[in-house]
């Protein structure tokens, strides 16, 4: 099952309000929240990314991937591995990649710059 557009961007809101630090990160005055196990610099293939056990809340939403990938060279954002959308009515989606929103993309690379990672090709 395809996750709707709505679900999608919603996901745009949630990590444009991060704060620093990895495990787990809540905004403050917001219903944000994100986990995961390690966040990557991987300068040798371009990209970063936020691996393992990735969890993101939002306003009674969860998003759960194995792995978000941002690509420095295309300057897209992805989601892979396992992924799993679960609305706030319940429904849930299943899928195994998925592209992310530019707005996402900006909110994750401000995400990672806060957490020292160069984002510059």
């Amino acid at each position: 099952m395809k996750p709707s557009r709505r679900s999608l961007l919603w996901a745009v809101c949630f990590l444009g309000a991060l704060l620093a630090g990895h495990v787990p990160a809540q905004a403050q005055g917001s219903q944000l929240e994100i986990s995961l196990d390690e966040l990557i610099d991987d300068t040798r293939n371009g990209r970063v990314v936020a691996r393992g056990n990735v969890e993101i809340r939002y306003f009674g939403e969860i998003l759960v991937a194995d792995e978000i990938i941002y690509d420095r060279s295309t300057r897209k954002l992805s989601a892979r591995g396992h992924i799993q959308l679960q609305e706030a009515d319940g429904k849930v989606s299943r899928t195994d990649a998925m592209n992310l929103t530019d707005d996402l993309r900006d909110a994750f690379v401000a995400y990672a710059r806060r957490q020292n990672v160069r984002i510059e090709r």
